[in-house]
């Protein structure tokens, strides 16, 4: 079985650890499209362990650290042989292309912010109630999007928002020369007391990869 790591580009050296399974990593081209994989005489598991996933995450991090740009492929998806892999890659060729340049040279950062109030804590006596409720939460998460997001989106290539009750979710594509005033930025955000707000990131661009899996 093959395992993919992510698709890249520059990539000056393979990172110094081993793979799933302890396998040694290793490079190869389909169509110009380099790819970084590891080989396992065994077949993929149908569950998924925790230590292949902060494995496989280790080395899409290091991946990212040693190229231009990284597409880190979705960890699940094991191909038999380098036919089928080979097969795959080819058929969205095109579109990795484009992902690859539209993420070269650049970090992803997330954001969630979460309001402690929501419909579900509500005693709504009515349907009256229970919509008042909801147009508040709608209009709680709005106010989360023009204080937290807004500004922080005005600094990224691209980004992705998801509004949920009073919860909002997005990531944001950032050039790396401009991670550091990324991160100034959103610790000189304003923050609602009644929500929590949490930043993580630099990480590989798993959001703005999705295209190319589709």
């Amino acid at each position: 079985m093959i395992h993919l790591y992510g698709v890249v580009d520059g990539l000056t050296a393979l990172p110094p650890l081993a793979g799933l399974e302890e396998a040694a990593l290793e490079r190869c081209r389909v169509d110009g499209l380099e790819l970084v994989l590891s080989r396992s005489q065994t077949a993929q598991s149908a569950e998924i362990s925790r230590d292949s996933v902060l494995r496989h995450a280790k080395v899409v991090e290091e991946l990212m650290g040693r190229s231009a740009a990284v597409l880190p492929a979705q960890l699940g998806r094991a191909f038999r042989d380098e036919d089928e892999l080979a097969a795959a890659v080819r058929a969205q060729a095109p579109q990795l292309e484009r992902a690859l340049e539209r993420v070269r040279g650049c970090v992803e950062f997330g954001l969630r912010a979460v309001s402690s109030e929501s419909v579900g804590e509500l005693d709504a006596a009515s349907g009256t109630d229970y919509m008042r409720a909801r147009l508040e939460e709608v209009q709680r998460s709005d106010r989360l999007v023009a204080q937290l997001h807004e500004p922080l989106a005005g600094l990224a290539h691209e980004v992705t928002l998801q509004q949920h009750g009073g919860e909002i979710s997005a990531a944001y594509l950032v050039a790396r020369e401009g991670a550091e005033a990324f991160q100034d930025a959103v610790a000189r955000l304003e923050r609602p007391p009644e929500v929590t707000v949490v930043c993580t990131g630099p990480w590989p661009p798993y959001s703005f990869a999705a295209e190319a899996r589709q």
